[in-house]
């Protein structure tokens, strides 16, 4: 009997339906090809497909006559039914079932631990078959400890085969003056409409949830996005004038897969930063980034603190000439990071996104000729594969 490792169940059903020429009753398999996306043309003949409620982890399509979504047996073993000779050994094996599915040549082994900085352009990553979604490092058992800043172009993928701990901070966050999260602005975003007043503010990013506009108007905030791929968060605008302040960045992208469990007692943050104020003449404060997209696929997920939050708009520079005051970058899941506020005439930025409301906070229009507050950034994406919840912490925003 063949078996695949983590081949894509929530594919099954979509392939049997779709990908599947066959309709129902029998069909008699020749290869794992004519069995179509993630499926193991059994020695019986018949086609099937990863289940882990099943002790072989296999289960028979819904065309294979008298099999049909029966589990197949398992081979031999304490008193199991015996199935045909093996078949010869499949040449790949893969994880997850969700959006990022990395295959391998063999399973992978042994106990690695993550403890220091990790640039996905220049760490050695794992080799996958076929294009890989991004970097990625895979084991039986992995450990994030102590703090693990990623940057870099490409998403950080983790795979174990087993189980992954993240007991210290996995930070792919973007920081505020300091270092990109990995993957983040994705080129795939939606700018909207730029600010033409010079006044004006500069609107929040939007990804998952919608980033606030910016006062005075002008600057609007783009559509959100369903992400077809593992990518990272989205930019905010800059503000308008000639002393605007800058946008902020979205964060940036990490997926956890495991065929065990997935224990957070520690942190992922992949949140956007905070945007600048507007520096001199009146001008508009920036728009904040949005939070980039954590994705975590197995079986079991328990959560510490997991959150993509949006950052806090800039605010706008005074009547009098003074820059505004920045918007912050988020600190927690539950608090939304707060706008720059504070100057006499300034508008207030708006605050980032934060829990189940996903949306950014609108920049407020300055007082006496003072520049307009840049928007607040949207929320980022947590998706959640195989387990129907997160078992305890703080998740923001809501997995999905």
């Amino acid at each position: 009997m063949k078996t695949m490792a983590n081949h894509a169940v929530g594919a099954v059903a979509l392939c049997l339906a779709a990908c599947s020429p066959y309709g129902g009753g029998s069909f008699a398999c020749t290869t794992d090809d004519s069995c179509g996306a993630g499926g193991v043309c059994e020695s019986d003949g018949f086609c099937a497909f990863r289940d882990p409620s099943c002790a072989s982890m296999l289960k028979y399509g819904a065309s294979s006559g008298p099999n049909s979504n029966d589990c197949v047996p398992v081979v031999g073993g304490d008193g199991g039914v015996a199935d045909a000779a093996p078949d010869t050994p499949p040449d790949e094996v893969c994880y997850g079932v969700g959006l990022v599915i990395p295959c391998f040549a063999s399973a992978p082994t042994g106990a690695v631990t993550l403890s220091a900085a990790i640039d996905t352009d220049t760490f050695a990553c794992s080799t996958v078959i076929g294009t890989s979604p991004g970097c990625v490092i895979a084991a039986d058992t992995l450990t994030v400890t102590g703090t693990v800043s990623v940057t870099g172009t490409k998403p950080l993928v983790l795979v174990a085969v087993t189980v992954i701990d993240v007991s210290g901070t996995l930070d792919a966050a973007s920081h505020a003056g300091g270092a990109r999260g990995a993957a983040a602005n994705a080129a795939t975003c939606n700018p909207g409409t730029a600010p033409s007043g010079a006044h004006d503010g500069g609107a929040g990013g939007s990804f998952g949830g919608a980033g606030g506009n910016g006062g005075g108007g002008t600057g609007v905030a783009g559509a959100t996005i369903v992400p077809a791929a593992l990518q990272g968060g989205c930019p905010g605008q800059d503000g308008g004038g000639a002393a605007k302040g800058a946008h902020g960045d979205g964060g940036g992208a990490v997926y956890l897969i495991a065929d065990g469990s997935i224990a957070i007692t520690g942190t992922i943050d992949a949140s956007g930063t905070g945007a600048t104020g507007g520096q001199a003449t009146q001008s508009g404060g920036g728009g904040a980034g949005t939070g980039g997209m954590i994705g975590l696929d197995s079986p079991t997920v328990t959560g510490g603190t997991i959150f993509a939050n949006g950052g806090g708009g800039g605010e706008g520079a005074t009547a009098g000439g003074s820059a505004g005051n920045p918007g912050q970058d988020p600190t927690t899941a539950a608090m939304p990071a707060a706008g720059g506020t504070g100057s006499t005439s300034g508008g207030d930025g708006g605050a980032g996104a934060a829990g189940p409301g996903a949306t950014g906070m609108p920049g407020v229009a300055g007082t006496g000729g003072g520049g307009n507050g840049g928007g607040g950034g949207g929320a980022g994406v947590v998706k959640l594969y195989r387990a129907t919840m997160i078992m305890g912490g703080s998740v923001s925003p809501p997995p999905s």
